[in-house]
């Protein structure tokens, strides 16, 4: 049994996964995001003044007490940020960016029992009064318990500041406060939805969740139930009615590659053989169906099995590659719900962009299918649920991600277009400063307008994770955390888009 590619990331990837290498990485930094963290001392014992806009080296010495390293490399590496992970008040331009004043060198680790000194600087805000900032250690976006400081700085009036003995006849007028110049500002703030004519109803997806291939007998049999105790039938291709599975029942299906039939058998009696297809169709609405054959797991550190899905499971045999798939058909909002690319803790406006972005590439090949290596030329389904087109979890995933899911449903229905047509909106996790044409890394063959290279501010001075076409999804969480809205990281980034309600 097979899912190619296996589970690094849930950042979305074409050909090559954006997030890569890291399998392991992944479960050390998931597993130390929840580890212990024990701060040692820090430099500021009190309160200290400074002028405004002046600055102070900091330092502070953390401890790891956890059982497992903290990384420098891979993409989720171990920072020092602003506990809310906005904008600090005390930004320097030496900062990694508005949160982040230093992380972990990427040839570095921090093995348990060892100690770590972050060392920064702090700049003064131009306000007098008393400010406070509170930071913290994470690990990619998860905060490291124990590990949050509280850092006061009082800022007071320079002498040339203090008003003269004989105020002057007119006061000076005041300037207005400089207000910070982002790239994404580029973009209008106001968000603009059209709506399609006619509109469409939504429409279903189909995806491949993992095949067998012949070699691979040892994961026959694979096995399907509808959980609480649903019923649902099996049909063929034809409609032709194969089992009524009443409650409880779990079946059993077998496939002979040298005759190519398929056989249904429950509690090891055989019932029937077909050279058809198979459809498990539910019987309610709310059915959930478990392939208790197939463990479909860690991910991301997590010692999950996601193996439940809701709508339709179809068991597919293609002659063409001589693989047995296991498909799930199901609308394409309830899709979506189940898709994890990046984390449930970024920032909302970003989850909606996400939101948009992976509606819009599954529209996208459904109108432009890439699986069309069938004895017929049909795509055999719309998209895999690996990094190869979007990671796809579930029921496991919509559970897990109840802001995504938010995101997802305030922006239902909305993709991404380019005159009329949907666009084919790739995104990848990090950029090295600016993202690339998309005929400059082969991901098209011609030149496509709404996929051109732009300057990539967040991205400077960082290594390039993925293909560097579209959406870079760090740099658009740091533009979230900005403030901008997922508009303005769409039209950013996809080059002369409109946002469109299709449904």
């Amino acid at each position: 049994m097979k899912q190619k590619i296996k589970y690094y990331s849930s950042f979305f990837l074409i050909g090559v996964f954006l997030l890569s290498p890291f399998n392991s990485v992944i479960i050390n930094q998931a597993q130390a995001a929840i580890a212990p963290a024990e701060v040692m001392e820090q430099s500021l014992t009190d309160i200290p003044q400074l002028n405004p806009g002046e600055s102070l080296t900091f330092w502070v010495k953390y401890k790891n007490n956890s059982d497992v390293s903290w990384i420098g490399s891979g993409s989720r590496p171990l920072s020092i940020r602003t506990s809310s992970q906005t904008s600090s008040l005390y930004y320097d331009s030496s900062w990694n960016n508005l949160y982040t004043p230093s992380r972990l060198s990427q040839n570095k680790a921090v093995e348990p029992g060892q100690e770590i000194t972050f060392n920064f600087i702090l700049r003064a805000p131009l306000s007098p009064g008393l400010y406070w900032e509170k930071f913290s250690l994470f690990i990619g976006s998860e905060e490291l318990a124990g590990s949050k400081i509280e850092v006061p700085l009082r800022v007071v009036a320079t002498a040339e500041a203090l008003p003269p003995v004989t105020p002057p006849v007119t006061p000076p007028t005041p300037k207005p406060p400089v207000e910070e110049k982002f790239y994404w500002q580029s973009i209008p703030s106001q968000i603009e939805i059209k709506t399609a004519v006619p509109q469409i109803s939504e429409p279903q997806i189909e995806v491949g969740l993992f095949y067998i291939e012949p070699t691979e007998k040892q994961e026959l049999p694979i096995v399907i139930e509808a959980l609480n105790n649903q019923g649902y039938e099996v049909r063929d291709s034809q409609g032709n009615l194969l089992v009524r599975a009443t409650q409880g029942d779990k079946l059993e299906i077998e496939f002979d590659f040298s005759i190519e039939r398929y056989f249904i058998s429950e509690n090891g009696f055989r019932l029937l053989m077909t050279d058809n297809q198979l459809y498990f169709i539910p019987l309610q609405e709310n059915n959930i169906f478990q392939i208790t054959s197939w463990g479909n797991g860690p991910f991301w550190g997590m010692n999950v099995n996601d193996n439940r899905f809701s709508g339709k499971l179809r068991i597919h045999y293609n002659p063409s590659t001589e693989r047995l798939w296991v498909i799930n058909e199901l609308p394409l909002e309830e899709y979506l719900g189940g898709i994890c690319e990046v984390s449930d803790t970024w920032p909302m406006e970003f989850l909606k962009a996400q939101a948009v972005a992976a509606r819009t590439y599954a529209y996208y090949r459904m109108i432009d299918p890439k699986y069309t290596n069938t004895p017929t030329g049909e795509p055999l389904f719309t998209l895999q649920s690996t990094q190869s087109d979007q990671v796809y979890r579930g029921i496991g995933g919509k559970e897990r991600n109840p802001n995504f899911n938010k995101a997802r449903e305030e922006t239902r229905g909305i993709i991404a277009t380019y005159g009329k047509d949907p666009i084919l909106a790739y995104y990848f996790a990090q950029s090295d400063g600016r993202t690339r044409n998309s005929e400059e890394v082969n991901m098209t063959k011609d030149p496509v307008p709404y996929l051109k290279g732009k300057i990539d501010p967040p991205g400077e001075g960082k290594v390039m994770k993925g293909h560097g076409v579209g959406l870079p999804q760090y740099s658009g969480m740091t533009a979230a955390n900005q403030g901008a809205n997922f508009s303005q990281i769409l039209k950013y980034y996809y080059t002369g888009i409109d946002l469109t309600k299709i449904y």
